[in-house]
């Protein structure tokens, strides 16, 4: 409950939490020394509007990462108007890819973007080690910000110090990532470089953010653009958008009906375009989609089963039926 002046209690904020999905390390590193850095502009913070591209992994026939691939989808979104690029330990399936690879994606990302729009790079779900090292590592070869993932173990006390680890480790703006419980985001909000928060977690936990932030960070949607339009009158202002990713003029013209239409028309687009591709939603799918706009090949890494060419033809007839074809 609140106490009549729209703040939530501590035993509110206790009973609305949620936990991090299971993740797989992928790196291990010693702790370095770490000292600390100033806090950001807030230029990130304000400037991060829109979609973003948050960026799939793709890959070659023989299953090596296609970063030309990549290259190529970033330039069609940044010619589109889209203003903003991440990485994302699942989109960008840091399960299937080495150390090196990872940081070779971040790096491509970043020069692919050339400062025409805002980059996050990302940690997965390590330990400090690792994520400190990573997050100098974004620093140096130019991502405007890190997202944090949250690892799957530790408690409330251990998290903090992981993201102030890293906090001081960088002068790059942080990005919260991971569903977690309310007093904790409270917690991290006295960590000033913290401006941001990827949300994938239950609306509930989404809105009390808001109520106890009071501003402090610029909260984005990590999911459908159905979850962005619920948030819009708390103060929302960008999301991830698949779609970005392979048909980015659509993707533009869904934020440009919002703004200018309203959420009503908003909405119709989500209706008829949003709602029928995530009802066929599959990692297989948006690589054999990304195929068919000419972006990449639909091959993912085994043991990912790679889209026939009769699924192929049914991914034409699906575009074709909601009248969305390559450009």
């Amino acid at each position: 409950m609140d106490d009549g002046k729209g703040n939530l209690s501590r035993r509110a904020f206790l009973r609305l939490g949620g936990a991090c999905l299971a993740a797989t390390p992928l790196v291990s590193a010693a702790v370095p020394g770490a000292g600390a850095a100033p806090a950001p502009d807030g230029s990130f913070k304000d400037r991060l509007r829109g979609p973003i591209l948050s960026i799939p992994t793709v890959y070659t026939a023989d299953y090596r990462v296609d970063y030309a691939a990549i290259e190529r989808m970033v330039d069609r979104a940044v010619r589109a108007g889209v203003g903003a690029f991440a990485l994302t330990a699942g989109n960008s399936q840091y399960d299937r890819l080495t150390a090196e690879e990872t940081r070779e994606v971040t790096r491509v990302m970043v020069k692919a973007v050339g400062g025409k729009g805002l980059t996050i790079a990302a940690t997965g779900p390590w330990w400090t080690g690792p994520a400190v090292e990573y997050a100098r590592f974004a620093e140096s070869v130019g991502a405007d910000a890190v997202q944090v993932m949250k690892p799957q173990e530790g408690d409330e006390e251990s998290w903090h110090r992981h993201y102030k680890s890293v906090a001081e480790a960088t002068r790059l703006p942080l990005v919260v990532h991971c569903a977690m419980t309310l007093p904790l985001v409270i917690r991290l909000a006295d960590i000033e470089s913290i401006v941001a928060m990827k949300a994938e977690f239950t609306i509930e936990l989404t809105a009390s953010c808001y109520a106890a932030l009071q501003g402090r960070w610029n909260i984005f949607q990590g999911g459908q653009k159905s979850h962005f339009l619920a948030f819009v009158s708390y103060g929302m202002q960008a999301y991830y958008s698949t779609f970005s990713s392979f048909a980015p003029e659509a993707a533009m013209d869904f934020w440009r009906i919002f703004q200018t239409e309203g959420l009503r028309k908003a909405g119709d687009w989500v209706l008829k375009y949003d709602v029928p591709f995530f009802e066929r939603w599959s990692n297989p799918f948006w690589r054999a989609t990304l195929e068919y706009f000419g972006v990449a090949s639909r091959h993912p890494r085994p043991p990912e089963k790679t889209f026939t060419d009769g699924q192929m033809a049914e991914v034409r007839r699906f575009f074709e039926g909601i009248r969305l074809e390559p450009r």
